[in-house]
């Protein structure tokens, strides 16, 4: 007789939806997948319109799925490789592990790590933190840290967006969260049906831009003029609250100075938007509160990004709109829920190993001993500490692996990530790669990246794992989700959990006692031990709760922050040397701050913008996704096109200082004539993996073209600009 279907709770992790999926499983394989109705969280999961949930099953059991570990046995990027038992491959990478660290020191072995939904946010940390291995090159710098750390230092806490049936106005800030951000939408449409004005900031008319009520086109890399403009405005005009900046905001008087040299008219000429378009949103924001912010990577991709999110936080505080029930909301903890804060520590490495991490002496808000002081505030008011989000300088790191300079490094170990793909600067990302001793890609897939290691892992992806999500903390829900399939079937694939993965790593060297849990649900029920409840329990009786909220805790505990209030002035970034206020500079590649280069390369390339279906670099090799968007795209004005004799459709050259690429042509007017929007994470898997090949990388992707010099990554936390590029374009040549 045939087993009966079983139904599993799993969390699809996918994208940022986090959507529970219902998975309908006979025998161990899967039947299919169902929206999971009960999942309620008071946002919108989208899995009926989501294809990527649609071809989940596509991508499992995909042919080209890395289903055993492999080690290569050519030379690097020859694209030969042997399959080798799970014990062998931890035993012999912790072993060169081992060997590199006793020749250089822990310092020489880096790690690159993704978006994090597939593996959970402590435990790669935890791991290179007991190794003693501080050079972590995620993409932080450029997503989600910006806005958590430049948030916890002016106001003390960061609150993942809070869209509410009670907000007034919504800001919009370089994200178009109708295609980013699935568990934004719905809220932004209720609260715009019950009334709520939104604005949007955006050089391109994204369909966030189409639905606002005021739609700010501005110049690339201007952001902070603006924001600078509106403020300008709301103290000229007396729009603030002035009881909230009395009590509790630090610096009024010296801000109200400083933005005297940003009126709307000045603003006009920096930003290309008029002045009276700059009052009437300032005068719209202040009007209607609770307002709140949404920000996203549009403005954490500018050699600026830090000055824009502190402009941001200075408004906020300007209109009382922190921490109350529609605005900027700060959210609190689960009850009886251990924080990754209590997690990671257990397995910190010592203060001077952490300050070796490169690029720590020039970007320092990402470092250990700015987090230390951040969590002494943090400690006084909330009674725990921040979440120990740390970076290295991602391309400081890639070029000590090409220079041993300021010291060699020798390993990486990239999980969740692609930086072939992922990371500005291609040339130089390879060239680094492949001047390692050791690189270990853990991926679903043989992507550009992979092609280039020593051993490629083979992870369970979220069907195969337990899950437990709560957005590192920041997020006013908590996910939990069961390993629906089996993570091996002998003879078919043999996959591995990343828990499980660094759990036999860390035994090797000598570090077991840091994984004493023997497998990732015991890892879980330790998080949820004050609840009472296991993980298993856990998804079958709770599935996902919404954080207890109370709002204006300031009122009895002030702000964590040194002086316990809003820092419209930033005493910490006085500390650490930085302008405490934020100022408008001009990027370091734009007609005029570079008019040279611009008559070579007359137009400003932004890129980054999400593309549905895909999620950054993934999906590609998806057949039901690919047909949905077979070829990259670039948005060229019609003016423009026409200028260079390009029509929809047309196969065109993009290129600059560092090199071309070629994507299709869409002629849109939703951008000014001189700006051009490439589409980013482009590769081909279905060309062949070996070199010169590797599956493309080097055809449509946009990090080709884009510069991650440290001269001209963001002073505070070390962003690198990926939306101020000078370019070129031209029709490719069809013979």
């Amino acid at each position: 007789m045939q087993d009966q279907i079983q139904i599993k709770k799993a969390v699809c992790t996918w994208c940022k939806g986090e959507c529970g999926i219902d998975v309908h499983v006979r025998d161990g394989r899967l039947v299919k997948l169902e929206e999971d109705r009960s999942f309620e969280r008071k946002v919108w999961p989208p899995t009926k319109s989501c294809v990527r949930f649609q071809t989940a099953g596509e991508y499992f059991h995909h042919p080209d799925r890395v289903n055993f570990p492999l080690k290569r046995v050519g030379e690097r990027g020859q694209g030969k490789w042997q399959q080798i038992p799970w014990e062998q491959a931890f035993d012999e990478i912790a072993g060169k592990m081992q060997q590199i660290a006793d020749q250089y020191g822990w310092e020489a072995v880096s790690w690159s790590h993704g978006t994090g939904y597939r593996t959970d946010v402590p435990i790669p940390p935890r791991f290179f933190s007991c190794i003693g291995a501080p050079n972590n090159c995620k993409q932080g710098q450029i997503c989600y840290l910006p806005r958590s750390k430049v948030a916890n230092a002016i106001a003390g806490y960061f609150s993942h967006y809070s869209v509410r049936p009670q907000t007034r106005c919504i800001v919009m800030l370089g994200v178009d969260p109708l295609v980013g951000r699935p568990i934004t939408t719905q809220s932004i449409r209720e609260a715009r049906k019950l009334g709520a004005k939104i604005i949007v900031i955006d050089p391109r008319r994204t369909s966030a831009a189409e639905m606002a009520d005021i739609w700010l086109q501005v110049r690339p890399g201007s952001d902070v003029a603006l924001l600078l403009g509106m403020t300008h405005v709301l103290i000229a005009e007396n729009l603030y609250d002035k009881d909230f900046v009395d009590n509790w905001c630090h610096g009024f008087d010296q801000l109200k100075e400083h933005v005297r040299d940003y009126p709307p008219e000045k603003v006009e000429s920096i930003t290309w938007i008029p002045a009276e378009k700059i009052k009437e949103a300032a005068r719209l924001y202040a009007a209607n509160r609770p307002a709140c912010f949404i920000e996203g990577m549009g403005v954490e991709h500018l050699q600026s990004s830090a000055q824009v999110l502190h402009a941001r936080w200075i408004m906020a505080g300007l209109t009382a709109n922190i921490d109350v029930q529609g605005g900027d909301e700060q959210v609190g903890q689960f009850p009886g829920v251990r924080s990754s804060v209590e997690v990671v520590p257990a397995a910190k490495m010592p203060p001077e190993q952490g300050r070796k991490a490169i690029g720590a002496d020039r970007f320092k808000l990402l470092t250990a001993p700015t987090a230390q002081l951040m969590n002494e505030y943090a400690q006084r008011v909330w009674g725990r500490a921040h979440e120990p989000l740390l970076a290295a300088h991602a391309p400081s790191v890639y070029r000590a692996m090409i220079t041993g300079k300021p010291y060699p490094v020798r390993a990486m170990y990239t999980v969740a990530s692609n930086p072939m793909v992922t990371q500005a600067n291609t040339k130089l990302v390879y060239k680094a790669l492949k001047s390692l001793d050791l690189y270990v890609v853990a991926d679903f897939f043989m992507t550009p990246s992979a092609e280039l290691a020593d051993y490629v892992l083979a992870p369970a992806c979220w069907l195969e794992r337990p899950m437990l999500w709560d957005f590192a903390g920041h997020a006013n829900y908590l996910i939990a989700g069961e390993a629906a399939l089996p993570k091996s079937i002998p003879g078919e694939y043999d996959h591995r959990v990343d828990y499980d993965i660094f759990r036999q790593l860390a035994i090797r060297l000598g570090k077991g006692e840091y994984f004493p849990w023997a497998d990732l649900e015991a890892y879980y029920d330790h998080i949820l031990e004050g609840t009472g409840l296991t993980h298993h329990e856990f998804v079958h009786q709770r599935r996902c709760v919404l954080k207890e909220q109370k709002y204006k805790k300031y009122e009895d505990q002030g702000f964590a922050t040194a002086t316990g209030k809003v820092e419209l002035y930033s005493t910490l970034f006085e500390k650490l040397g930085y302008d405490p206020l934020p100022h408008y500079r001009e990027p370091a590649e734009t007609p005029v701050s570079d008019p040279v280069s611009a008559r070579q390369y007359p137009y400003r390339l932004i890129t980054g913008g999400r593309v549905r279906p895909y999620y950054h670099s993934e999906q590609r090799q998806i057949d039901t996704i690919r047909r949905m968007r077979p070829d990259p795209i670039v948005q060229i004005h019609p003016d423009t096109a026409a200028a260079h004799g390009i029509v929809e459709g047309d196969w065109v050259w993009i290129e600059t200082k560092r090199g071309r690429i070629k994507q299709k042509a869409q002629v849109f007017d939703g951008l000014d004539p001189s700006v051009i929007h490439t589409e980013h994470g482009w590769w081909y898997p279905e060309l062949p993996g070996e070199e010169p090949w590797l599956h493309g990388v080097w055809i449509s992707n946009a990090n080709v073209l884009l510069n991650d010099d440290p001269d001209v990554c963001n002073e505070i936390i070390g962003g690198w600009p990926l939306k101020t590029a000078l370019c070129k374009i031209y029709k490719e040549k069809v013979y």
